[in-house]
């Protein structure tokens, strides 16, 4: 039931991804740009058939193997259950997912990612909902990983040993 949990919520987020990308090709696709929040995000089409910031660009077949490889690796990870009952980490691990599988769709199909969110406040790449997920879920990893989990070792499981003592201290 907890990885269906995961499987479903991340299915949602890809949809309205997709949702989102669907609009901004009907919607700004040769258009001028839509102000959304003044001074701060327009809505921009821009087609990048690269990784963040362009890099990589062209690279499609590249990009696709590598999304695929992590994206495997990590759905590996949530459906073992190792981290099952740290709700940051599948939060993390659910949005991280969502994002992937949203730009691999896009590479795919379309041979490129569409972008569409342009900061007008700052100079910042033109950006898309996956983008968003992948952030926020890569930071919510981060944080996690640095200030949250704490690995026990065999012997502290096994003894009932509930120290703040980092494995390997």
């Amino acid at each position: 039931m907890f990885q269906g949990l995961i499987v479903a919520v991340t299915a949602v987020l890809v949809g309205l991804d997709q949702l989102t990308k669907w609009l901004a090709i009907v919607y700004l696709k040769g258009k001028p740009d839509v102000t959304f929040i003044p001074g701060v995000i327009d809505f921009h089409y821009v087609p990048n058939d690269g990784a963040a910031w362009s890099i990589l660009s062209g690279e499609r077949w590249f990009l696709i193997v590598l999304t695929g490889i992590i994206l495997a690796a990590l759905l590996v990870f949530v459906l073992m259950g190792k981290f099952r009952r740290f709700t940051m980490f599948n939060i993390s691990a659910t949005l991280i997912l969502a994002g992937g599988i949203g730009n691999l769709i896009d590479r795919l199909v379309q041979g490129y990612v569409v972008d569409f969110i342009k900061t007008t406040f700052m100079d910042f790449p033109v950006f898309n909902v996956a983008d968003c997920f992948i952030v926020v879920g890569s930071v919510l990893l981060l944080v996690f990983f640095l200030f949250f989990y704490e690995e026990k070792t065999p012997a502290e499981v096994s003894h009932g040993n509930e120290t703040d003592t980092p494995s390997g201290s």
